[in-house]
């Protein structure tokens, strides 16, 4: 009876220790993602990286072929405003939230959700916000502090869509009109 009981207890703690471990793992992990890009760039800043190769570890196995753009937003001191040129191959605009949940996401090309060459607007608010008076599309945040990230395909016109991915913008509502990055 003692070794079915420990066998038990043993059971018991691998669970739960399983199911703390995948709870908290990405937490952790944008956690680390969020603090680095914001002590790095700025929150609500948006920062377009250099073209990834073997060594680029910035984004998990990150591909040659996309153009990255990443924002650490933190909508505590009110929404962002974001505004991204629309290239015309391959694009996407994705949210996360702090525990990597994908929440919002647009793209040119499923459904023709957006256009290229046109200028796509969102504006970001935080849970509690109230979501009105705002400019473009309004996405809202499960949660005040998240990860925005862009990509953009770099095949063929690739400096075409590098220069449209590094006139996006991301900052603080209020910020765009007086011209001060946050």
């Amino acid at each position: 009876m003692s070794i079915l009981r420990s066998a038990a207890v043993a059971l018991l703690c691998a669970g739960v220790g399983q199911y703390l471990l995948a709870m908290a793992t990405p937490r952790l992990i944008m956690e680390a993602l969020h603090r680095t890009v914001g002590e790095r760039y700025g929150h609500n800043t948006l920062n377009v990286a250099h073209t990834p190769d073997a060594s680029s570890r910035d984004v998990v196995r990150p591909s040659p072929d996309l153009i990255y753009g990443v924002c650490a937003y933190d909508l505590t001191d009110g929404p962002v405003a974001i505004s991204a040129d629309v290239p015309r191959r391959y694009w996407s605009m994705q949210f996360y939230q702090m525990n990597t949940n994908n929440f919002a996401g647009f793209t040119n090309k499923r459904g023709g959700e957006t256009g290229a060459g046109e200028t796509f607007k969102v504006t970001l608010v935080g849970p509690a916000h109230r979501a009105t008076d705002h400019s473009g599309t309004v996405v809202r945040s499960p949660t005040d502090r998240g990860v925005m990230l862009l990509r953009a395909s770099a095949i063929g016109d690739s400096d075409i869509t590098r220069t449209a991915v590094q006139r996006s913008t991301c900052e603080a509502v209020g910020k765009q009109d007086q011209g001060v990055k946050s």
